[in-house]
């Protein structure tokens, strides 16, 4: 299945900078605007493993509109709360705006005034299309993390392209096979070009989609390895999302570090941002694919399970209860 073609910022978020407001993605939204627009009218509300969920329709729409959307939200929070143990935040406005097409997207998500997002949805878009959409889950994974400075904005699209196909495997709703036919294809298009200066002060398309979600499978095996199979990466988000409440939260990356570092005993997090921030890294991701299992025989994914770390790749797409070990 082909994913992520789409025009380079689309699936943004906001980005905490010397304003709040200051946004990566290409949008011309205003967030007070998206705000004061929830706060108006609401078409849909309901509740989603703890979370909130208010949506707004901008444009004419049926029953049949508002059922569909809210089946298309329903699944993809569902998703998120595999995940996380729960839904990203407590409270969540969603504007949808519909137009005359058969597109889902672009879509940008906010952590001021409150945890916001606005997306633009064709009216012609098939059912299976909204079935098999990944951009809601995306913007659902930006709420997780508290929002950042702009120099981070690597981190955050960073995890949530890795944590968006994890969350939906989890839940069955897709193949493993699925999930890592993206790091063979696509995280390539994150390593260090010339030029580079570390994520950190390189804000290509490819680095900071690409090379976070790089980022965020280095940690997976690490934090496994240094575990001794312990702790995973969930583990620490949940952390992360649990403290900070969410991307209403303005932190700095290194507390955001240390409070995933924390919870899984570890400094992998803190480790890897030192050694990547502010420097040019080609990570040997072949050979971090392989330790997994992972490989391309024909123009399909096989996996080993005799690899070293077979049991970690397995464990990333097996849905795993809300664990003790990361309170």
């Amino acid at each position: 299945m082909k994913r992520r073609r789409f025009l380079q910022w689309a699936g943004g978020l906001a980005i905490a900078a010397s304003s709040p407001l200051r946004a990566i993605a290409q949008s011309d939204d205003d967030p007070g605007d998206i705000y004061n627009r929830l706060k108006q009218s609401l078409d849909l509300r309901f509740v989603v493993a703890g979370g909130s969920i208010n949506v707004a329709i901008d444009g004419d729409a049926s029953p049949l509109d508002k059922h569909r959307i809210e089946v298309w939200v329903r699944r993809s929070a569902s998703a998120i709360a595999a995940y996380f143990g729960r839904f990203s935040v407590e409270h969540w406005g969603l504007l949808v705006t519909l137009s005359d097409d058969d597109h889902i997207g672009p879509a940008t998500t906010w952590g001021y005034p409150s945890s916001i997002t606005h997306i633009a949805l064709g009216r012609n878009v098939s059912d299976s299309a909204l079935h098999n959409d990944w951009v809601m889950v995306h913007e659902m994974t930006h709420l997780a993390l508290p929002s950042l400075p702009q120099r981070n904005a690597w981190f955050m699209e960073g995890n949530a392209t890795y944590v968006e196909p994890i969350a939906r495997a989890q839940l069955g709703q897709l193949t493993p096979q699925e999930v890592w036919r993206w790091a063979v294809d696509d995280m390539p298009k994150g390593q260090p070009h010339d030029g580079d200066k570390g994520l950190d002060h390189t804000h290509t398309w490819g680095r900071t989609y690409w090379g976070g979600a790089l980022y965020w499978l280095l940690a997976e095996i690490s934090i496994y390895k240094n575990s001794g199979g312990r702790y995973r990466l969930q583990d620490a988000l949940r952390a992360i999302n649990r403290e900070s409440g969410g991307n209403t939260s303005f932190w700095s990356v290194e507390q955001t570090i240390l409070v995933g570092d924390t919870a899984v005993q570890g400094h992998a997090l803190g480790s890897l941002y030192r050694e990547l921030k502010d420097r040019p890294v080609t990570v040997d991701l072949h050979d971090a694919l392989k330790q997994l299992g992972i490989s391309e025989v024909d123009g399909a994914i096989r996996f080993d399970d005799r690899a070293p770390l077979a049991g970690l790749r397995r464990s990333i797409t097996t849905l795993q209860a809300p664990s003790a070990r990361s309170d």
